[in-house]
């Protein structure tokens, strides 16, 4: 292996080693309560290694980033959606089944780090301004996702906005973080939920 691939790979190494100790913090301590020498003696490297993969925001949205991907990446940022392959592997009901079942855990494993989103947000403009971006991809896949339901013609093209806007009703970390502290819903629980809205959601627009 050559010196610049093994730079490449250390580099890659602690960039995940502290995006890992900094989902561990924010979603423990929230925004406010974690510090960069905290994330840093988490991940056991230099504030000053924490500082140059910073500021705190950035580290933030690469935290959630991965802990919503997971480590299967179901959902990675710029790539094929799950349920394409899904439905490659699966007969159609199967593969819906199985995409909303990734989709809730991984709502239900990132919920800290959006809680901790939203107190950045709140924070400061720049922060309000990521939070906005994160958003705006969570509904692009929404709206990715009921074109390709159009496209198995389980909905009609009309009804793409209001699946989006369904989608983002119920399948939203503020929907599960609600559930999660007024009815103390569990991942699992969550997914269930899902599950039968979703199949309700499509057969009322199917029935339209």
């Amino acid at each position: 292996m050559s010196r610049p691939t093994s730079r490449v790979a250390a580099t890659r190494h602690t960039r995940v080693k502290v995006a890992r100790a900094a989902a561990v913090l924010f979603t423990e301590r929230g925004y406010g309560g974690t510090t960069l020498q905290a994330i840093a003696d988490q991940a056991g490297v230099s504030v000053e290694t924490v500082g140059l993969l910073g500021p705190k925001r950035r580290l933030l949205r690469e935290a959630f980033d991965m802990v919503f991907a997971g480590d299967g990446n179901a959902f990675p940022a710029g790539n094929e959606p799950s349920y394409i392959q899904l439905a490659k592997d699966h007969d159609l009901a199967t593969a819906v089944s199985e995409y909303v079942r990734l989709l809730a855990f991984s709502i239900a494993r990132s919920a800290g780090l959006w809680r901790a989103l939203q107190a950045a947000a709140d924070a400061d403009p720049a922060s309000a301004d990521l939070f906005s971006e994160v958003r705006a991809i969570r509904r692009h896949e929404y709206h990715q996702t009921a074109q390709w339901l159009v496209a198995q013609k389980l909905a009609t093209p009309d009804r793409v906005p209001f699946l989006v806007e369904q989608f983002y009703v119920i399948a939203s970390h503020e929907t599960f973080l609600l559930l999660k502290d007024e009815c103390d819903y569990t991942a699992e629980a969550f997914a269930d939920r899902l599950h039968g809205q979703v199949r309700s959601l499509l057969s009322a627009a199917a029935s339209d």
